[in-house]
């Protein structure tokens, strides 16, 4: 059983999404730290003007240091009107926009108050109709532990995990050796990105999940296959 910790993010990145397909467990990692200019409360779309940033107003002032779990959106702004116009705008002519349009638009009119929760639920929204497995386990439901390398073999675990995978440049980040010796077998993963069809010129990086949803809808996730997204090491050196 492979495990992966994600932090949270609103519609996901492709990038992210291809961790999620090649793990078991999914630690969704609500404890972490919020950050600003992150993809926490944003998402990266294509538009017929090229990229654009959906974002999500939310409150930060006189609460540094608050949990991802902990940040509310501020509804003061008229954010989802935004989003859905420029989802719809965007994507009317992908091929997939009128199958999934309708949930994505009860989804973003729902009225949502703490970031976290939607961000989950966007997050299993794009996996749900990618056919993309895997369970998610909010962090804030595991020991606390703030070492990094024990708490992968913790979390892992908790999660009866055998094995951790994560991006190749958090490397530096853990004492691999250390979680190996713990019986949990460490894999790094190289990410390549995915070509796939794209409205709007020229292929574009960098963007959420959402975009190769709304253009290649149940083939997302033979897309990921097919192109090797993830090369997973056989052991991590």
């Amino acid at each position: 059983m492979k495990l992966t910790v994600v932090q949270p993010s609103y519609f996901p990145t492709v990038q992210t999404v291809s961790r999620i397909a090649a793990a078991d467990v999914v630690v969704w990692a609500e404890t972490f730290l919020y950050k600003k200019n992150d993809t926490i409360n944003r998402a990266r779309i294509k538009t017929a003007a090229g990229p654009h940033w959906l974002t999500i107003p939310v409150l930060t002032r006189g609460r540094k240091g608050q949990r991802i779990a902990d940040v509310q959106i501020d509804s003061s702004h008229h954010w989802q009107r935004a989003h859905l116009k420029s989802i719809r705008v965007s994507y009317h002519n992908s091929p997939y926009y009128l199958f999934l349009a309708e949930e994505i638009v009860g989804l973003l009119r729902q009225k949502w108050i703490n970031l976290n929760d939607l961000a989950l639920q966007s997050a299993q929204l794009l996996c749900t109709k990618m056919g993309v497995p895997g369970a998610f386990i909010k962090s804030g439901e595991l020991p606390v532990v703030r070492d990094r390398s024990e708490r992968v073999i913790r979390w892992a675990d908790a999660c009866g995990c055998d094995a951790y995978l994560m991006p190749k440049k958090d490397a530096k980040y853990i004492d691999a050796a250390a979680i190996e010796k713990a019986g949990c077998r460490v894999t790094a993963i190289e990410f390549t990105y995915p070509r796939y069809h794209q409205l709007f010129g020229s292929f574009v990086t960098d963007l959420s999940a959402l975009d190769l949803l709304l253009n290649e809808g149940e083939e997302s996730k033979s897309v990921l296959g097919k192109n090797a997204l993830v090369r997973q090491d056989e052991k991590y050196e």
